[in-house]
């Protein structure tokens, strides 16, 4: 009896993990159900039973994926709930920007994950579920970050804030985007062993050192004319 009630489950699971891979490969336009279907070892009606269409799959696959990002966030102790921030020294903002940008590089890097290779593509080529994973995904891990940026530089208004976390996520995105000519570049297969803190420490170090540069304009008085 228990086999029988878990299968449905494993189903739905081995669906969203194949078209997990499947997406990545081939991009939302290029797979189809029926290819994701038989990569999971189901059948058509069993795809269509558990999401009805290929975007909600499409949608579950990034929700999934962005589920396991908020759990690493949360066990490296690098979530970005207001009350939370409000009680960390200026050392301990700085440590969890540090390990917030460590953990993205590591999610987005991974290749034995689909995240970021699936955002990539859709990026390049946006499907009409674009809006939604902005709306549900990307913009909540847009303002956690904006929330940390915003306790460690307090004199910056928000506009400020929001191009300073744009500039931290095109750091860490960077070494995704670029990796392929980035390894030619280094004369490398791969991030060698290590690479993952030195780029953390470095996009920390260079972020903190614009919002310091930023805030100390905000602090100075304008030069009166003439």
């Amino acid at each position: 009896m228990r086999a029988r009630a878990q299968a449905p489950s494993a189903t739905r699971e081995r669906l969203i993990e194949a078209a997990a891979r499947l997406f990545a490969e081939r991009g939302y336009r290029g797979a189809t159900l029926r290819e994701i279907a038989s990569r999971a070892g189901a059948n058509l009606a069993a795809a269509n039973y558990h999401f009805g269409s290929k975007q909600r799959l499409y949608l579950e696959v990034a929700r999934a994926e962005f589920d396991r990002l908020e759990r690493l966030l949360e066990e490296r102790g690098a979530s970005a709930e207001a009350a939370d921030l409000a009680r960390l020294s200026q050392a301990q903002l700085v440590e969890r920007l540090r390990e917030r940008v460590r953990t993205t590089l590591e999610a987005l890097l991974d290749r034995q994950t689909a995240h970021g290779t699936l955002m990539q593509r859709e990026l390049a080529d946006p499907s009409e579920a674009l809006p939604h994973i902005v709306r549900r995904h990307i913009d909540p891990m847009r303002r956690a970050l904006e929330r940390i940026l915003g306790r460690l530089a307090p004199e910056l208004d928000e506009e400020r804030i929001e191009r300073c976390t744009r500039s931290v996520v095109g750091q860490v995105s960077f070494y995704l985007t670029h990796r392929s000519a980035l390894l030619l570049l280094m004369r490398r297969r791969g991030y060698p062993a290590g690479f993952l803190d030195e780029v953390a420490d470095h996009v920390t170090e260079f972020s903190l050192g614009g919002l310091e540069r930023l805030a100390g304009q905000r602090a100075r008085p304008k030069e009166s004319a003439g």
